[in-house]
């Protein structure tokens, strides 16, 4: 039974306007809603000159949110939200991006602020880069699935998610081809 209510729970994703992702999370998490904003790690300084390691969205203007709820409650959602925001929409079409809860849960991994082996690009970014399919063998991400790329002479195992790109450092004899 937990396996089946597992596998109807969809995530989408919600574009926020200058820098509100913080204050959108804090609204879902008050409705009782799962969501998720990506985070790294960012050394900001005070005004002593001290150096403070802090979480910071990795991906601004961007939260992922989990509901089973129908396209009218989606704009009900919006037109209620008191914070200027969007859910992502396929392209060309009136229809939600919906994210299976297991392409979630496996992007919420490789998104692990205390891996040091990231980088957060834009989705054209990501798949502008040409590489091979692959499986990642070995590892802390052993099964995970994705592009094979170099970039600045590094081998990334790229994943890509409506409209963030997460470009994940793994040595490529790490992997086989898919």
């Amino acid at each position: 039974m937990e396996s089946e209510n597992k596998a109807k729970l969809k995530w989408y994703a919600v574009q926020t306007f200058n820098h509100k992702e913080n204050e959108i999370s804090k609204l879902l998490t008050e409705q009782g809603i799962a969501n998720f904003i990506p985070m790294r790690y960012a050394e900001k300084g005070d005004s002593d000159g001290h150096k403070k390691r802090i979480l910071v969205p990795a991906v601004h203007n961007l939260v992922f949110m989990q509901a089973d709820i129908q396209k009218a409650d989606m704009k009900d959602f919006q037109a209620r939200c008191t914070i200027p925001a969007r859910i992502i929409r396929k392209q060309d079409t009136d229809d939600y991006y919906v994210i299976p809860d297991s392409e979630m849960t496996e992007f919420r991994a490789i998104c692990d602020p205390n891996y040091t082996g990231t980088l957060y690009v834009t989705s054209e970014f990501a798949e502008a880069k040409v590489g091979q399919e692959v499986i990642v063998t070995h590892g802390t991400f052993k099964g995970l699935r994705g592009k094979l790329v170099r970039y600045k002479n590094r081998y990334y195992v790229v994943k890509v998610l409506t409209t963030a790109g997460v470009m994940l450092h793994i040595p490529k004899w790490y992997c086989e081809k898919a």
